[in-house]
């Protein structure tokens, strides 16, 4: 059984819709969560824009890159509790060659 953590934090996620407008998304941090973390906590609620951007959703393989501020960053290594409890993402740029290996239908890398 997992002992209750302290504290508990909501932390808020802001992702950009188009048109200068957000969607915020709250989620309830873990011990050690990562950012893969927390986008997984709410994947049901992500904008459709971001459902083709999602990271790979292994956090194995660096190679997918999302903007955590306006700073290039990966997922599976930002650790939400050093991002502060406001962490504005936007989405980044996939490392070259990984494109051609995107799964269309499964909207995931194949």
């Amino acid at each position: 059984m997992n002992a209750p953590l302290s504290q508990v934090r909501i932390v808020r996620l802001h992702l950009p819709l188009g048109g200068g407008r957000t969607q915020k998304l709250e989620v309830i941090e873990t011990e050690g969560m990562t950012l893969l973390g927390a986008m997984r906590q709410v994947r049901g609620t992500l904008p459709p824009t971001w459902l083709d951007s999602f990271p790979c959703h292994a956090g194995a393989c660096n190679t997918c890159s999302i903007l955590i501020g306006s700073t290039p960053g990966v997922p599976c290594n930002a650790l939400v509790r050093d991002l502060g409890e406001d962490i504005s993402l936007a989405p980044g740029k996939h490392s070259r060659g990984w494109d051609a290996l995107r799964d269309d239908a499964r909207k995931v890398h194949g």
